[in-house]
């Protein structure tokens, strides 16, 4: 290897974590593109004074053509929709109580009885959307019960009738529950004792026959159309974290992140500490894989090494160049009691949660480099993607479960970094 690629690639590795700040934006140069991020928060603190929050999908519940959010406690027991007013103004507003709030933290948005306004649902509760919420926003949402729920809750169209579904998985069953038949259940298969596996994207197409396919830590369950039938169970070459502290777990996101036409695997290890980050290339119908771990985050001066929990994933075209890079965020929780079980703590005592974008460089075989956005509080647990402020890129909104710092909150990350041709 010549000189020239030895040191692009020491230069690609040492990433400049150059993060020049001023108040409440954070920006890193990257081979050659600059990340520049705003943070703003949406509620802090959160209602109530114990750990455990759902949600947090974004969806336009008001009509006004920006994303709202959605948070729901579980000391509350409360479901609380998020107005976005601007980038600094989010008014928080009552949905509903359930008990079901009690035992939560997956959540979609999706319009469930069809009638144009989209709805929420969460553990075992769904609320429906009353409409007219940008004249009389608070409003109660009526709250309708249903079987499913638990970790991880997904809308997709497993059926192909054009409206989404309700996927969820929370221990060893995957179910996925069908609006348009009253919320009928079909038990897709199980899998190991997981703790999390299919959320925020683990629904999607992987053998490439156009209907949508699940994927839980180490198998992959495929469609036998129209999501009717038994769901073959098939292997891929998941590597799990030994001692994990609540087991194993994962974020998953089924996205073609190489443009061969495949749809490949990207997961994160979660809700254990000394997490990492794969793809898994799909090297054709889902038949043969390749995995790729990615580098970890550099540890910053006056930090300690190791991961937390990446339970913050996302895939999306962030710096603006065309191809997609990966997000993900450590988890803000103290939880260390699992060492007396001989299991992982959450964090390596000491380290800072990291917010991380790993850059692609493109092409058919890409590599992705770490940049660190932002260190320590606030932290991460669940993050949702989307056009937040209509502008044209990818925001992160975000909320934490178990906080490290003095309050639990949620908040709103603004993508400010131009286009590549801008730069």
């Amino acid at each position: 290897m010549s000189f020239r690629n030895r040191w692009r690639r020491f230069s690609l590795f040492l990433i400049l974590l150059a993060v020049a700040v001023w108040p409440g934006t954070w920006a890193a140069a990257a081979d050659g593109a600059a990340l520049k991020w705003t943070h703003f928060t949406i509620a802090d603190p959160l209602p109530g004074s114990s750990w455990g929050t759902g949600g947090i999908p974004l969806a336009d519940f008001d009509g006004d053509g920006d994303l709202d959010t959605v948070v729901s406690r579980r000391e509350t027991q409360t479901a609380y929709w998020f107005q976005r007013k601007d980038d600094a103004t989010w008014i928080r507003h009552a949905m509903g109580k359930a008990e079901g709030l009690s035992n939560t933290l997956g959540a979609a948005a999706l319009d469930i009885n069809n009638d144009g306004l989209v709805d929420v649902v969460l553990s075992r509760v769904w609320f429906e959307n009353p409409g007219g919420l940008g004249e009389r926003p608070d409003t109660p949402w009526p709250a309708h019960a249903f079987a499913g729920g638990g970790h991880d809750i997904v809308a997709a169209d497993v059926n192909g009738d054009g409206r989404l579904d309700i996927v969820t998985y929370h221990g060893t069953v995957v179910s996925w529950y069908d609006p348009a038949a009253g919320m009928k259940q079909t038990d897709v298969g199980r899998g190991a004792d997981n703790h999390g596996g299919i959320a925020p994207r683990g629904v999607g197409d992987l053998d490439g026959d156009g209907d949508p396919d699940i994927v839980i830590p180490a198998y992959w369950f495929e469609n036998p159309g129209e999501g009717a039938g038994t769901w073959p169970r098939h292997e891929w070459p998941h590597k799990a974290v030994a001692k994990a502290s609540y087991g194993t777990s994962m974020r998953s996101w089924i996205v073609d992140l190489n443009g061969d036409g495949a749809n490949d695997i990207v997961y994160s290890d979660c809700d254990t500490g000394w997490s990492h980050v794969y793809w898994v290339e799909n090297l054709g119908k889902a038949a043969r894989w390749r995995r790729h771990a990615l580098a970890d985050p550099p540890t910053a001066d006056g930090d300690v090494p190791g991961t937390r929990s990446f339970h913050s994933l996302g895939v999306a075209d962030f710096d603006r160049d065309g191809d997609l890079d990966i997000f993900a965020g450590e988890q803000e929780d103290p939880d260390t009691y699992m060492t007396a079980q001989d299991k992982l703590a959450m964090k390596p005592v000491g380290l800072k949660e990291r917010g991380v974008f790993w850059l692609s460089s493109g092409g058919r075989r890409p590599t992705f480099a770490p940049v660190v956005i932002q260190t320590d509080n606030p932290g991460w647990h669940d993050a949702t993607l989307g056009d937040v402020d209509r502008d044209g890129d990818i925001d992160i909104v975000t909320k934490i479960w178990n906080k490290d710092g003095p309050t639990y909150h949620a908040d709103f990350w603004r993508n400010d970094t131009p286009k590549a041709a801008e730069r």
